[in-house]
């Protein structure tokens, strides 16, 4: 409405505002047909955008060879290229990468599309990842996206925020550090115990998360941390094998639990949904049968130093040599894979059957 001297009236201009942001939340529903959906991200390394880059810590890839194959270079993902959630993204029909909530531009309608909270060396339990300083657990992350969540109410109203939320997807990978950065470093007691107050801790924060109002839950289990070349070059009795210990006492019982949590989740909290993405299969798969997939090496880390049988320590940094040919390599560096395994993966859990996400894949929720 126009009053007099040609000012709109601000009443008015925040109506219009307003609606303009409605429609551009519709707009962000539809690609070429398809729903694309507002994707909220949580975890640790594995799907790190950057936001390891605004604390203090010494979790950080932000400089090279990490990115040497991505488009915009060194962000702070922890591989040579794209993280699952990059390419996920680009599968289920996202124009832009989902930016890390800590960056000084994901602000106003950028948060529309989707925040990424993830942060290296974060974990279940807070004391996770202690010996790398900085970083942010996932109860903070929690605590970031209730930030952003009343931030979208305050932009487009209550109604319209707790629609978004409700049909967004919230992806959910953590717990590696809970061992390699915890566990595995102060051993506080028997593996099972350890086990058991992780996936309660675990079961209280999902349950927070729908809580927050997230209904569409894609939780990660944990990899096979016995087989990255850190493990391997540290606990060389295990040879040129997988270290077992690793697998078999803290992340395969972790696992079973985990789907079994999700189950009861998914059947006690209404309208929720959760999807347990079964990634350890798909990276042992990768792993046992590399040569099928087109690798030439399944244990040594691209990035590597002259220390350790297989680049596994110290980590990579500027001062590393780097294989020529990122995509014959598993393993990016001591930790993470490359880019070329991580699409195999998360084509795996965007279109697999139920041997690899169940009880749906992440194609069929984003139309759920």
């Amino acid at each position: 409405m126009v009053v007099r001297g040609g000012s709109v009236n601000p009443k008015y201009r925040a109506m219009t505002t307003e609606l303009v942001l409605i429609v551009v939340i519709m707009g962000l529903s539809t690609c070429l047909g398809k729903q694309v959906p507002v994707v909220f991200v949580f975890g640790d390394s594995l799907v790190e955008a950057g936001n390891n880059n605004y604390i203090v810590g010494l979790s950080k890839a932000n400089t090279l060879p990490y990115g040497i194959d991505f488009v915009a270079g060194p962000t702070g993902r922890f591989t040579n290229g794209r993280t699952i959630i990059d390419i996920i993204g680009q599968k289920i029909g996202l124009k832009d990468f989902i930016p890390p909530y800590l960056a000084p531009n994901t602000t106003g309608d950028v948060i529309l599309k989707g925040v990424n909270y993830a942060s290296g060396a974060g974990g279940i339990f807070n004391k996770s990842g202690f010996d790398l300083i900085g970083r942010i657990n996932f109860d903070a992350q929690m605590t970031y996206f209730d930030n952003t969540k009343q931030e979208i109410i305050s932009m487009v109203g209550e109604v319209t925020a707790a629609k978004l939320i409700k049909d967004a997807i919230f992806s959910v990978t953590i717990g590696s550090n809970d061992f390699i950065n915890n566990y595995l470093i102060l051993y506080p007691g028997p593996p099972d115990s350890f086990v058991d107050g992780l996936i309660s801790k675990f079961r209280r924060q999902l349950t927070r998360l729908y809580d927050i109002g997230a209904r569409k839950i894609v939780v990660s289990n944990v990899g096979p941390i016995g087989c990255i070349p850190f493990e391997r070059d540290t606990n060389p009795l295990a040879g040129d094998n997988c270290v077992s210990f690793q697998n078999d006492k803290l992340v395969q019982p972790f696992n079973n639990q985990l789907r079994s949590l999700l189950t009861e989740l998914g059947n006690n909290l209404r309208g929720s949904m959760f999807l347990y993405a079964d990634v350890y299969r798909a990276v042992d798969d990768i792993i046992l049968n590399y040569a099928s997939y087109g690798f030439d090496n399944a244990d040594t880390a691209c990035c590597r130093n002259i220390v350790g049988k297989f680049g596994g320590i110290p980590p990579c940094s500027t001062l590393s040599k780097v294989c020529s040919d990122r995509s014959k390599y598993v393993f990016w560096d001591a930790y993470h894979p490359s880019d070329a395994a991580i699409e195999i993966i998360a084509t795996r859990l965007v279109y697999g059957s139920k041997n690899y996400i169940s009880p749906i894949n992440i194609q069929k929720l984003v139309n759920a």
